[in-house]
């Protein structure tokens, strides 16, 4: 079976990780936890950056930094078609109301142009980079001066907008490291902001609240603090960006020259100012219907090709079924794209292999 995704070690990024291990400091303290912020914040440009065991705990920091500094913001447009854990980080505490935004069939983020109509003075934006397809924040900005805007960039991360790595841009933003993500620590995230008064409350909230003094604790505060094996595994990962980087381009590259001349299938369009982060290959099928796109993943699975779908809209899970959306486009999209394996391992044959089984299975469809 050709998996979905496999994350990329070599020897230097385990080696790394024996060594904090050895070290005995296999918990939130360790010099790995300050060489992975270093390297971070300076491939990224950003000033301040604060890393986490997650990227669920990082995007909910993003909603602990909007109390904290927006105190009067209550309502959060969002995406109707993302990943659970963008919504349910600012459902956690109870603050927020959502309101979606359904999908733009050509990016598969969210459609920008019914922004308008949905903000004032009590609504902040989350932006969800949608498999790694960038939503141009600076344009937003520009467009929405006086809105807050905030980045789940779990997987946007190493896309760009201009010259500005995503998620530098914001109020503040979250990454992730899973295991299926193009850096990882396993699991593991991270929170950045250039605001140094959210900084330091934050730094603080993550960490149980701990003041200045040892055991004296001022605010409110949850443990989410990366370890110092997740951070060696982390900087072992960065010190291979490029080589991890070029091989997905290389993938990315291929699988666009199998696609392009196949009417059937359409790619995810990109804002020319952007830089697509190349987190995960998605097609979409622009005739199936779900049941025809169902069929399509049983093909693939059973010729050795895992998929994954296009995440479902917000009517679909029960506990949050209530909200009101408007939802046509997302729902379209879940019914025809597949998310294809995009790992840093995968050959040129095993790519030729699954571009060619379903333009095979095109043709028969026809």
């Amino acid at each position: 079976m050709i998996p979905i995704y496999q994350p990329y070690f070599n020897e230097k990024n385990l080696e790394y990780a024996h060594k904090a291990i050895d070290s005995g400091w296999v918990s939130s303290q360790g010099e790995y936890l300050d060489l992975a912020k270093n390297k971070l914040k300076e491939l990224l440009g950003c000033k301040r950056l604060i890393l986490t065991n997650n990227g669920t705990t990082a995007t909910h920091l993003l909603a602990l930094a909007l109390k904290y500094k927006y105190p009067h913001i209550n309502k959060i447009i969002v995406p109707n078609n993302v990943y659970v854990a963008a919504w349910n980080s600012f459902l956690f505490d109870k603050n927020y109301e959502l309101i979606p935004i359904d999908s733009d069939l050509d990016t598969w983020n969210f459609d920008t142009s019914k922004l308008d109509e949905l903000i004032d003075d009590n609504t902040a934006i989350l932006v969800v980079h949608n498999i790694g397809n960038v939503v141009n924040v600076p344009k937003l900005k520009i467009k929405f001066p006086n809105t807050v805007i905030l980045e789940d960039n779990c997987e946007g991360f190493l896309g760009k907008y201009g010259e500005s790595y995503t998620g530098t841009e914001s109020f503040a933003s979250s990454i992730s490291f899973f295991g299926n993500k193009t850096i990882t620590s396993g699991e593991g995230g991270a929170f950045i902001t250039n605001d140094d008064d959210v900084f330091e409350y934050i730094n603080k909230v993550k960490s149980q609240g701990q003041s200045n003094e040892k055991f004296i604790h001022d605010v409110l505060g949850y443990n989410y603090r990366m370890t110092n094996v997740q951070a060696a595994i982390l900087y072992g990962q960065l010190e291979s960006l490029n080589e991890i980087k070029e091989k997905k381009h290389r993938i990315f590259n291929r699988y666009k020259s199998l696609f392009k001349n196949v009417d059937e299938i359409s790619f995810q369009q990109i804002d020319p100012d952007t830089e697509h982060s190349e987190w995960m290959f998605g097609l979409r099928f622009n005739e199936f219907t779900l049941q025809q796109k169902k069929n399509l993943e049983l093909h693939l699975f059973q010729v050795g090709v895992d998929t994954r779908p296009m995440f479902y809209e917000m009517k679909k899970h029960e506990y949050i079924s209530h909200i009101p959306n408007e939802d046509i486009n997302s729902v379209k999209l879940n019914e025809q794209c597949i998310i294809l394996p995009s790992y840093p391992q995968l050959t040129d044959s095993q790519v030729d292999f699954i571009g060619n089984k379903i333009i095979k299975y095109l043709k028969k469809w026809e």
